[in-house]
């Protein structure tokens, strides 16, 4: 990437025409360096203070300044907060030459943290071209890392979350006779809003590159597994077999990532026993299963109704000495549910409870459900009740209407009454599943006058 860095006729840091000119000789820029760098460090920041600052403060010395300090980064660094806070225009962005500099410096000194937050930062003002180019101007100047340039990337990624503006930034870094490293690529694959998009992006980053790519920056099974993850998102299979056959291509090895995410695809599709035949696959060929495995197949089976299968599966996690997650927990409690065996999902919860887990909103759904279902309505609100403790829990409106038509059915139309409230509430209005709930208890009490009202309140809120 150096070599693409630099400019070929001149070097834009010298010349004090271009806007990425870096003035070493400014009066400002040597006195500065000197104060920071002559004194002991309690003094040397209230010496700085009494250095004569030039109105207008040119950026070329403001971006010196880091130039002298670079063998320096931390003080440097420190110069660049200082200039933001008290050097440079409050609503004006910092200029993009001094953004650049602080960023080679950052790398340089590889503070990949630093420099991924002054990159962060200009993006705000500037787009991925000016800012590729400032870091390419500047970037034999200062002597900087070549993964400058992946941190640029990154920092879209991370900050924005601009899929396309790193996309954008990846083609500059290609079109320089670059590539960028194997987990940058690996996480703009990710990023990306389409299977199509990241197969597209591979082929731009390790089948078509220029004569001048590093051809020792070569994917890895974080790359493949990259495209296999986006191609699962969209539910499109098929796209495995293309990514399998790249990953032969460059004889890279499968590892545990890359067989969940094939038995997540399978699974999703109903056919567990096809991802149990992977999982067979996986322990013959001496990969140890993770949490993330086991979730899948234990979600697996929940899914098809084998909650047997699952708990087997569960037994052996332990057995491996892999802790279960929350995820864990809550597909036992959904399978449970869905065999109806709400006994069962109230154990798997009581375990869950002393691991500290609490359930997500959807298996408090399904959990409600199969409780009320079993005529454990009280225990239903009991659980609801505990998780609502957790500050981070939301109920949702589907666990209100479970229990109002579970208290309703038996008959306990006053506590049904409270919840309805409860929920009016939290911001849910309600529906015909709950109009109808209290309708029909009405009706087996024989109070024909409220039946008639809803009914009434139904026809005018057209529910």
């Amino acid at each position: 990437m150096a070599a693409a860095a630099g400019t070929r006729c001149r070097d834009p840091t010298a010349d004090p025409t271009s806007q990425f000119f870096v003035d070493a000789a400014h009066p400002y820029a040597v006195a500065a360096a000197t104060a920071l760098t002559s004194h002991r460090t309690k003094s040397k920041w209230s010496h700085l203070s009494s250095v004569p600052v030039p109105s207008p403060l040119p950026a070329s010395a403001t971006a010196a300044v880091l130039l002298l300090l670079r063998h320096r980064p931390h003080t440097a660094l420190r110069f660049h907060a200082f200039a933001l806070r008290r050097l440079l225009p409050s609503r004006s962005p910092p200029p993009l030459v001094f953004s650049a500099s602080a960023a080679h410096v950052a790398a340089a000194s590889r503070l990949r943290g630093a420099a991924l937050t002054v990159l962060a930062s200009a993006s705000r003002h500037y787009s991925p071209a000016q800012i590729f180019n400032a870091l390419a101007a500047t970037y034999r100047r200062f002597a900087s890392a070549p993964f400058v340039f992946d941190l640029l990337l990154l920092a879209y990624l991370r900050s924005r979350r601009d899929a396309l503006a790193a996309a954008s930034v990846a083609r500059r870094i290609l079109a320089a006779g670059a590539r960028p490293l194997p987990s940058t690529a690996a996480a703009l694959l990710r990023s990306l809003p389409s299977a199509t998009a990241a197969l597209d992006m591979y082929h731009q980053i390790y089948t078509h590159p220029s004569p001048r790519s590093n051809h020792l920056l070569l994917p890895t099974v974080h790359t493949f597994n990259s495209l296999l993850l986006a191609f699962h998102r969209e539910g499109k299979c098929d796209g495995f077999k293309i990514v399998l056959q790249e990953m032969g291509k460059y004889s890279c090895k499968h590892n545990v990532c890359t067989y969940s995410i094939m038995m997540a695809e399978y699974c999703n599709g109903g056919h567990v026993e096809k991802a149990r035949a992977l999982w067979d696959e996986m322990i013959q060929e001496g990969i140890q299963p993770d949490v993330t495995a086991y979730n899948t197949m234990i979600g697996g089976y929940c899914h098809s109704g084998e909650v047997g299968m699952a708990e087997e599966m569960f037994k052996n996690m332990l057995m491996g000495e892999i802790d279960p997650s929350a995820t864990t927990y809550e597909w036992l409690v959904r399978g449970h549910c869905m065999s109806r065996d709400a006994e069962a999902a109230m154990l798997v919860r009581a375990d869950m409870k002393r691991r500290g887990f609490g359930l997500a909103p959807e298996a408090i759904e399904e959990l409600l459900d199969g409780l009320c279902q079993n005529g454990r309505v009280e225990d239903g609100l009991g659980v609801l009740r505990e998780e609502m403790k957790r500050e981070e829990f939301v109920p949702t409106r589907r666990s209100y209407e479970v229990l109002i038509r579970g208290f309703c059915g038996e008959g306990e139309v006053e506590v049904a009454i409270r919840l309805q409230a409860e929920m009016a509430g939290k911001g849910f209005n309600a529906g015909s599943e709950v109009y109808h709930a209290f309708i029909s208890a009405y009706e087996k009490s024989e109070n024909y006058e409220m039946v008639e009202k809803l009914r009434k309140e139904m026809a005018v809120m057209d529910t």
